[in-house]
């Protein structure tokens, strides 16, 4: 008996008559597609952020998906805890390389979409994420390091950050951090406001040198007026 992969529906859309195309992601295979044959009567989908317990066929790229139970209840997430599900899962579509096996993002991944349900600190979170996403991808941030002279961050400085290369001296500006913040950010203490805001930012222009030139559509339901 082929053993049942752990999954979660990352998105689907509608694929010929009766059938659904799904990006999935696995513990056990990584990302991956896949075609779900449903019912002529239905073209219903398992939802996003339920755990899910898959069977798939076929060597190709686009696999075949043969079952599909649920491994747990769906996880209801609203508001902005919606939109910020959504961000998780373009994020994991968009640079998680296919059939490339991640268990630990799998499980903080898993991890954050439950705290979203309990209604935990989104910006937490979404950083926790962030960082942990860009570690499995092999980008990881010297928060100690000044890249341009070759030196330990100083407290007493400030610094701009380059996603190819990371910290380097500059003038006291809008877009530099003070050294004494990038060491907090080093020492692991990143629950402040301003901690959490240059996060966001240093984060934020590292994974868009990895998206490339075309924007993330869940971002823009952050933007959107509501």
């Amino acid at each position: 008996m082929t053993a049942l992969l752990h999954a979660y529906f990352l998105h689907s859309r509608p694929y010929r008559e009766t059938s659904v195309l799904a990006d999935i992601f696995t513990v056990e295979s990584g990302r991956i597609s896949g075609v779900w044959r449903s019912s002529r009567r239905s073209r219903a989908s398992p939802q996003l952020f339920q755990p899910l317990l898959i069977d798939i066929q076929g060597s190709s790229e686009l696999k075949t998906l043969r079952q599909i139970e649920p491994a747990g209840p769906a996880l209801i997430l609203t508001g902005t805890a919606l939109f910020s599900g959504f961000y998780l899962n373009e994020l994991l579509n968009r640079l998680l390389p296919r059939d490339e096996i991640q268990v630990a993002l799998f499980v903080c991944y898993a991890q954050v979409l439950g705290e979203l349900a309990e209604g935990a600190a989104i910006e937490s979170r979404l950083r926790f994420f962030e960082q942990e996403l860009l570690l499995a991808l092999g980008y990881s941030i010297d928060y100690t390091h000044d890249a341009s002279a070759g030196a330990t961050i100083d407290a007493a400085l400030y610094y701009d950050f380059h996603p190819e290369r990371g910290f380097s001296r500059a003038p006291r500006g809008a877009s530099s951090f003070s050294g004494e913040l990038l060491l907090t950010l080093a020492g692991g203490c990143n629950e402040k406001p301003d901690a959490l805001l240059a996060l966001k930012i240093i984060h934020r222009l590292a994974l868009t040198r990895l998206l490339g030139n075309r924007p993330l559509k869940s971002r823009e339901l952050f933007q959107a007026p509501r």
